[in-house]
């Protein structure tokens, strides 16, 4: 019995020793896994293009002045023209088709030109409009879009329409 208890000793001795663990080769993994990783990783850089929604609001304010009226651009962008018209709650048809334009182009380029004059006629005889819908085809390009976009809400160091919303054929 006693030399079950001096085996016990030992052993529990033997437990009590600190081991020391090699922590190099941990290390030295480490330090070559990290720049890879690194290296391999992809950043996204996500641009934002700010647009608003249309609102349909139940407007019973009687307008007495005219520069008070607020005109609705719409834009269609289609494959060879642009329609422009403008939609309003307090003004008639009659006053609405004067707006009603077709711009006939196969390049864009060229019908924008006219597109910023049509625009900014509207925004000389309504000048609290501050809106505009652009509604394009499937099949016309994002550039085209986005060059739409930036030239409704400004032009010639002139804000026309600052809130375009984007919208599917209505």
């Amino acid at each position: 019995m006693k030399g079950y208890i001096l085996m016990l000793k030992k052993r529990k001795h033997r437990l009590d020793e600190d081991i020391e663990v090699d922590m190099v080769p941990i290390m030295n993994m480490f330090l070559v896994l990290i720049p890879f990783l690194l290296m391999s990783a992809s950043f996204f850089n996500i641009k934002a293009i700010n647009a608003s929604y249309p609102v349909i609001s139940n407007s019973s304010e009687n307008v007495s002045k005219e520069n008070k009226i607020k005109v609705t651009a719409i834009i269609e962008l289609m494959n060879n023209q642009i329609q422009v018209s403008a939609i309003s709650d307090s003004l008639g048809e009659e006053e609405l088709s004067t707006f009603n334009k077709t711009i006939l182009s196969n390049d864009f380029k060229d019908s924008f030109e006219n597109f910023v004059v049509i625009l900014k006629t509207i925004k000389k005889q309504y000048p609290e409009s501050d809106t505009l819908i652009l509604i394009p085809d499937d099949n016309i390009k994002y550039e085209t879009i986005i060059k739409a976009m930036d030239i409704a809400r400004n032009s010639d160091n002139l804000t026309i329409f600052p809130n375009v919303v984007l919208s599917g054929k209505i």
